[in-house]
């Protein structure tokens, strides 16, 4: 099955172990904001783990993303269905190469909900639109967060840092599902190439509007 959580993720390892909360709200939503503004440029290889709720079954898909702020980013999904999900900070496109086709939407409120967006432009997103808490382990710098707007696609998302680079997220749905991102070969403040945040459909490719 097309790997669709990760797109409406976008759209809108180890199991993190939580400790219990120990930071004022206003305190550990900054440090999370200096720990997501610190980098320039961010990109890693991850694998996403997806549990849904009452199944023993997991859905599992390896790619690389590349973040560069603000707002821009450029997932890339390998395995097991290629997918490709870019913003140059303005639109935001969804390519699926097999189908040959592509979905595009202006970035807007709803796609600035999403965790792709709090990693590329952390201070207004957390600012505006999530309580956070400060839940670290022994080992993880741990920030539990939670929307404002009760009809966000998902109930909770949880971001760990080891040794001041993101590690690990982890992502409560609103269907119940879990969904575990870990990240690997992570790499801040290294140069990118702007083409990759530029999408130029292939000739062929049918084109859709998200409305």
């Amino acid at each position: 099955m097309r790997n669709i959580l990760l797109t409406q993720l976008l759209l809108t390892g180890q199991l993190l172990s939580l400790g219990s909360a120990v930071w004022a709200d206003d305190e550990a939503r900054q440090e999370l904001i200096n720990r997501l503004e610190a980098p320039a440029t961010l990109s890693a290889n991850f694998e996403q783990r997806t549990f849904k709720e009452g199944q023993s079954s997991v859905t599992i898909s390896t790619g690389q993303m590349r973040i560069a702020k603000p707002m821009r980013f450029a997932w890339q999904v390998f395995a097991p269905f290629e997918q490709q999900v870019i913003s140059d900070g303005e639109t935001l496109w969804v390519y699926d190469p097999d189908l040959e086709q592509a979905t595009y939407q202006p970035v807007g409120t709803s796609v600035q909900q999403s965790p792709a967006m709090i990693l590329s432009q952390p201070r207004k997103i957390l600012t505006e639109q999530y309580e956070v808490v400060e839940a670290s382990s022994e080992t993880l710098a741990v920030y539990r967060l939670f929307p404002i707007d009760t009809s966000s696609v998902f109930t909770e998302l949880t971001v760990a840092f080891k040794q001041d680079l993101i590690a690990e997220i982890r992502i409560l749905d609103s269907l119940g599902q879990e969904t575990l991102i870990a990240l690997t070969d992570v790499i801040a403040n290294a140069p990118l190439d702007e083409e990759i945040f530029s999408f130029n459909p292939p000739p062929g490719t049918d084109l859709f509007e998200q409305m």
